[in-house]
């Protein structure tokens, strides 16, 4: 009986462990790489801001394939086939 409460304690303990916090992943609050600035540039074409492509900046056209990793300092810029600036997000 008191193996049983001992594994449900630890298997409560290691769910609590895994709770979200809003360390700027995916659907968190902070704006870690700049991309609020730029949320007035949408629906303009991305060549106005002559902003150059690297570590820190992907501009993704449509079907374009981009990494699945996430890295709150970088900004993403997605643009339509007619290169207008759709969403502007940090990853």
């Amino acid at each position: 009986m008191l193996g049983r409460i001992g594994i449900a304690l630890g298997l409560c303990a290691g769910i609590a462990g895994c709770s979200e916090t809003d360390s700027g992943a995916p659907g968190g609050t902070t704006d870690s790489c700049g991309a609020a600035a730029y949320q007035s540039q949408i629906g303009h074409a991305v060549s106005d801001l002559e902003l150059t492509p690297g570590a820190k900046l992907r501009i993704l056209g449509p079907g374009q394939a981009m990494t699945m990793d996430y890295r709150a300092d970088r900004m993403n810029i997605e643009t339509d086939s007619a290169g207008q600036i759709l969403r502007v997000f940090c990853g």
